[in-house]
């Protein structure tokens, strides 16, 4: 992992018109160019040119996606990049005719499908209320809506049972409950014809949801089933014969749609890329950014397909040139993990450190020290030994943040070991340094000492980008710079005067370090001004710059103070660990004071809760400690991401 991103070249290529499609397919191909949009660069000869790309481009999308829709019907994924050239389709409308033929044809099985599936519902539903009936050894068209007979079979539920009954005490009617189940019942409604109406109304108040059979279907309720059963057995077979249909289209026509897909989606991706390209009289213009190593290999290649096709080179060297590179950093790896940390902060820009490899350090080695137990950290090492491995299927996408639990749970049993403590236990094991709950004040003391280191680091590092970007007004006098640096020193000094008895250095070259710090950070704003040759020297005036300068000042000392101050949660976060374990040991030990089950219980019980939910908030405050107090100091951010053109491998990548 480097510890700067890849050095970009910015590169326009002028290209013949006969040698566009050939260049970018070729471009396509070795998957290493960032285009930039410059469609807006046209001659009037060439807009016909776009215009006709920009048509291809949505008709290669149409077409795309009535492909996708068509294996998706099937069931067809659309796998791999065939390993044959990939050739640009001229026109769409050459297989547009092919793929409407297929979609006609699953639409016309689905169909098939989606009816019978709906008949056999139906049947069913038939069944089910005509099942209680189906002791009553009497044809239901006898009992159906005759001369002098109004009946209703359905559904009602069974709370309004009651409440039907006692509206229509002066209607004659019969109401059988054939059957009951959960808050419903099947009945069967009788009454004469001559209260239709009011047993109607009475009906649809107490929520009688009535099921009409067809004429077609008489005979007593057993015969009516036993014919609905037989239809469902021809509709089960249809739905069997268009099923098998449908799998032989997928069969016959998966390779082939699997080809077209991609030559369509390749033949899109080419004319997205022709319609971003500037339009000159004879051919078009390309710009973009690649990896400067992969430069020498794209003008060999270019050169092969002619001669005529050229090639203008920016190195990237000033900022002012490389302020709109793209980003390519390494992600593959062990510290894939800690990248992914990396850029969720924010993405380096150009010039920029790139962080991973001291957040590889320095977040174990905070983590371990807030949740240093040799048990707790042996759990986390197993369990990011398992992400890693992908040996849990669902806890695949957070694979690469293995290799973070990984080595946060080494950190832990090396703390663990220093701080004698075993899943809680701290008589099994000698502290080799100390046990946290016996020297809180002096472990404080000890993180507020190791927060200075790295403050005074994440300035050093700041410096170190100024010194790259060659800002040498920011790298002296800027209050993140040497200026800023001296200060935090000078001030650290002080202190450590007046807390230590024979501090060898006067304190007086403190107090000149700290006077000469403030002056060149209350310069800062003039002097950038005066190198750069912008008048007025000082903005706003005099006053207003005083009061800016002062107000900037008092803020850079509030920073460092209470930065400094923050790392002491290290310290505290490593007592409340030792006393969280100890609290659950003191609950075991009054609930089963036998030591019995009960005591293991609440032990292991215990031992879980700090694991997964004291776990999970020492690495939100580590996270916290790395962002707001360590990266803020010199991380800059605002790169954009290397999105270089190729065709994906696959689907799930996307176009690039």
């Amino acid at each position: 992992m480097k510890w700067y991103p890849e050095r970009m070249s910015e590169v326009e290529i002028e290209i013949p018109n006969h040698y566009a499609r050939r260049v970018t397919e070729l471009l396509a191909n070795e998957g290493f160019l960032q285009m930039e949009d410059i469609s807006y660069l046209h001659s009037e000869e060439s807009e016909t040119s776009g215009s006709n790309w920009q048509l291809k481009t949505n008709q290669f999308a149409n077409l795309e996606k009535q492909i996708l829709d068509a294996m998706r019907s099937l069931g067809i994924d659309v796998g791999q990049i065939p390993d044959s050239h990939l050739k640009m389709i001229s026109e769409p409308d050459e297989i547009k005719p092919f793929i409407d033929k297929v979609e006609q044809e699953i639409q016309e099985k689905s169909n098939d499908l989606l009816s019978a599936q709906q008949e056999i519902d139906l049947r069913n539903g038939y069944i089910q209320l005509l099942s209680p009936l189906s002791v009553l050894d009497i044809p239901l068209d006898r009992i159906r809506n005759r001369r002098y007979i109004y009946s209703v079979l359905g559904t009602m539920p069974i709370n309004k049972i009651d409440r039907f009954k006692t509206s229509m005490t002066n209607i004659p009617f019969v109401l059988l409950e054939l059957k009951k189940e959960g808050d419903q019942a099947t009945v069967l409604l009788i009454g004469s014809r001559q209260n239709k109406e009011y047993l109607h109304r009475a009906a649809l108040s107490a929520y009688l949801v009535g099921v009409d059979l067809p004429d077609s279907y008489r005979g007593t309720p057993a015969e009516i089933i036993a014919t609905l059963d037989k239809e469902i057995e021809a509709l089960q077979s249809q739905t069997e014969s268009n099923s098998r249909e449908i799998e032989k289209i997928r069969d016959s026509r998966s390779r082939r749609l699997q080809e077209l897909y991609w030559r369509v989606r390749y033949s899109r991706m080419m004319s997205e890329s022709l319609m971003r390209y500037g339009k000159l009289k004879h051919g078009y213009l390309v710009a973009g950014w690649l990896p400067s190593d992969k430069l020498e290999k794209l003008s060999g290649d270019l050169q092969a397909i002619s001669s005529a096709i050229i090639i203008d080179v920016k190195e990237s060297g000033k900022d002012s040139e490389t302020k709109n590179a793209p980003i390519l950093i390494e992600k593959k790896g062990f510290g894939q993990g800690f990248q992914k940390l990396v850029t969720t902060y924010g993405m380096p820009s150009y010039n920029e450190l790139n962080p991973t490899m001291l957040l590889m350090l320095t977040f174990p080695l905070i983590f371990g020290a807030m949740f240093g137990d040799v048990g707790h950290g042996l759990v986390l090492t197993i369990a990011g030994l398992v992400l890693m491995l992908k040996k849990v299927k669902k806890l695949e996408r957070l694979a690469s943040l293995g290799s973070v639990v990984l080595l946060c749970g080494l950190s832990a049993i090396v703390f663990g070991f220093l701080f004698g403590s075993i899943f809680g236990i701290e008589d099994v094991l000698p502290a080799v340094w100390m046990h946290p709950m016996h020297n809180i004040m002096n472990l404080l003391l000890i993180t507020a000492g190791f927060g200075a280191i790295l403050l005074s680091m994440a300035n050093i590092i700041a410096l170190v980008n100024d010194f790259h970007q060659r800002h040498w007004i920011h790298f002296f006098f800027n209050s993140k710079g040497l200026s800023g640096l001296l200060l935090y020193w000078g001030l650290l000094g002080l202190v450590i005067g007046l807390l230590v008895k024979g501090f060898p250095v006067n304190k007086s070259v403190f107090i000149v370090i700290v006077i000469a710090s403030i002056v060149m950070i209350f310069l800062s704003g003039f002097l950038e001004r005066y190198f750069e040759k912008k008048k007025p020297y000082f903005e706003g005036g005099f006053l207003l710059y005083f009061i800016q300068s002062f107000f900037e000042l008092f803020e850079t000392l509030i920073g460092y103070l209470s930065n400094s101050l923050s790392y002491v949660r290290i310290g505290a976060f490593a007592v409340a660990h030792a006393g969280l374990t100890s609290v659950f040991f003191i609950l075991a030990n009054i609930v089963d004071p036998g030591k019995g089950i009960g005591y293991w219980l609440i032990v292991a019980f215990g031992n879980i809760f700090v694991i997964g939910f004291e776990g999970m908030i020492v690495s939100i405050q580590t996270l916290r400690l790395e962002y707001y107090e360590f990266f803020s100091k010199f991380f800059t951010g605002g790169g954009r991401r290397y999105k270089p053109f190729r065709l994906a491998k696959s689907n799930s990548e996307g176009a690039k």
